[in-house]
């Protein structure tokens, strides 16, 4: 018989997610124009990181090109899903497109909360259907793992999981 919430403690508790372990030989790399990373603020216990140039993305893993986890802020999207959609943004999916055809992932880590990205904004004439049309187009039509956060702990969480899991899963291989 299953114990009701009023009958044990931890339902009423919040949950802290505890690390995922940190396989040996797994190095992340932070590419050299990463602003404030938040993994470099306080990385995991464990974790080992470099910075390098990447050629795809903010944040990568040693020895497998066809990872990348690309990181905007709120005033970073609106001319990535605009403006520069032409002439960077496009390009740079379909390169994102051809890691993840080739066995990779990529995931678009938005710091911010996708309630606030999805609002008019005072500084843009850009209107929030454009944005999520955008940000829909990038997960139907290249594959990009798309993740709204404003907590930078979760952000580090989120990206560390999924680095861990894909470096996991390609050492099987």
């Amino acid at each position: 018989m299953r114990e009701s919430p009023k009958e044990n403690s931890n339902y009423l508790k919040s949950y802290h997610l505890k690390q995922t372990p940190i396989p040996d030989g797994l190095v992340v790399i932070v590419d050299t124009r990463e602003q404030e990373s938040p993994l470099l603020k306080k990385p995991p216990k464990g974790l080992v990181i470099v910075r390098d140039t990447l050629k795809n993305g903010d944040y990568g893993i040693r020895g497998f090109p066809n990872f990348a986890i690309e990181r905007k802020f709120m005033g970073d999207i609106f001319p990535y899903c605009s403006s520069e959609q032409i002439t960077k943004t496009k390009p740079k999916m379909e390169r994102f497109k051809a890691m993840i055809t080739a066995g990779g992932w990529v995931g678009l880590c938005i710091q911010e909360r996708e309630s606030e990205v999805y609002q008019h904004q005072q500084f843009t004439k850009i209107h929030p259907e454009c944005i999520r049309a955008a940000i829909v187009s990038f997960e139907i039509r290249y594959g990009i793992h798309v993740y709204f956060q404003k907590d930078k702990d979760q952000i580090v969480r989120w990206m560390v999981d999924h680095m861990i899991k894909y470096y996991n899963v390609m050492k099987e291989v």
